[in-house]
């Protein structure tokens, strides 16, 4: 986390509201699996989700930085709006859905509800919202993102299909999208799946 605080790119990243949650913070600023103070009290269980936080603090962050770093620019620097695109994009492709101005209610949902930002965000990237905002150089970037995410899943279902899995295609059915060994599902889907059938 000290590492991600001392790089070049952490100005943007607050600028351009990229989300790195905190550990141990107010409960809006914490990671959806992990949103409770009980948590940090349970042995082995406190340091389960200072993992999972600096994981996605990293993922967020670097591919924010290689993001940038691969769009093209006209004066060597990305506009605020660009940032922003690419930022969102992150967000929700890392399950941080944005509800706009109800994000606090989201705290309260999170006692009802697991995760949702989390499935807000399944929506989000399922509808395309990350292709609003930004430049056309950030859609094309956004595009590229989708284009390897779906060429990296065809990939998977080769390999399981090769290895003798079962795969649903009845967008109706609960098991779209997942390979089936015998009893095993495997949803390779990211969550997508379940969206696609609601």
């Amino acid at each position: 986390e000290q590492e991600i605080m001392h790089r070049a790119n952490y100005p943007l990243y607050e600028q351009a509201k990229l989300y790195l949650s905190e550990h141990g913070a107010k409960l809006s600023t914490m990671e959806e699996a992990y949103m409770s103070h009980w948590v940090d009290k349970i042995p082995g269980v406190a340091a389960s989700g200072r993992a999972y936080t600096t994981y996605l603090n990293r993922l967020r962050a670097d591919s924010f930085d290689a993001m940038l770093k691969n769009l093209p620019t006209v004066a060597g620097k990305a506009s605020p709006e660009e940032t922003k695109a690419i930022a969102n994009f992150i967000n929700v492709a890392t399950g941080r859905g944005n509800i706009g101005a109800k994000e606090n209610a989201l705290v309260g949902l999170n006692t009802v509800f697991f995760a949702p930002r989390y499935v807000a965000s399944r929506f989000q990237l399922l509808l395309g919202q990350p292709f609003k905002g930004g430049t056309l150089q950030t859609k094309k970037m956004v595009a590229q993102e989708y284009a390897r995410f779906l060429i990296g899943l065809g990939v998977v279902y080769a390999i399981g299909k090769a290895a003798g899995a079962e795969i649903e295609y009845d967008p109706r059915s609960s098991d779209f999208g997942k390979m089936r060994f015998g009893k095993t599902r495997i949803d390779p889907m990211a969550g997508l799946s379940q969206t696609t059938v609601f």
